[in-house]
Parts: C-alpha cells; structure tokens; sequence
C-alpha cells in the first residue's frame, strides 16, 4: 500500500475555487478509480490537505495518467501559493518527501 499525504498554501481567494475543484476529484472520479482505497481533501485554515491511499505503485501510476488528474491538477495549481504541493509518500518501510 502507498499513502501519499499532499499539502500546499492556499493563496488568498482562492479557497472556494480550491475546494469545488478537490470535490470534483475527491467524489465524481478518484474514489471510483481501481486501486484507490482513500481519497480525501481538506482545508484547515490556508493549508489544503489530501490523503490518498492506494493499493500499489500501479494504481497510484495509472491514477496519475487519467484524463481528470491531467485536467483538474493544474486547476488545483492556480490555487496554492508557488503552484507547489509538498508530498509524502508512506510505501511499507520507506517513506519520501518530494515538492511537485
């Protein structure tokens, strides 16, 4: 199993937009897609949150190449401060952190 936790500043403004944008994600495709065993956004103040949990590395792969992700992740961008996420990623023993 893959656990990637995704966080980002949220700019000004932008919180609405960020939301209605994760809630697409989060409840018309991502929970749906084969692999995905958790999806879920928040906002806790300026900080949008997601936790993901994924099956294996195929499923977060294939995930990562659907239509939506390619459409509504550059929308996310235009939301958060640098168009930066900060993410970690839990895989069994081995745990990385990346900004994307």
């Amino acid at each position: 199993m893959i656990t990637a936790i995704v966080k980002a500043s949220i700019k000004s403004g932008m919180h609405e937009r960020l939301r209605e944008t994760a809630g697409i994600l989060q409840h018309e495709f991502s929970v749906n897609e084969p692999g995905c065993e958790q999806y879920e956004s928040f906002i806790d103040g300026d900080v949008f949150i997601t936790i993901e949990r994924w099956t294996d590395q195929a499923c977060l792969d294939q995930h990562l190449e659907t239509e939506h992700v390619k459409k509504y992740v550059p929308e996310l961008r235009k939301c958060v401060e640098k168009g930066e996420f900060s993410v970690q990623f839990i895989e069994s023993e081995k745990i990385r952190f990346i900004t994307i």
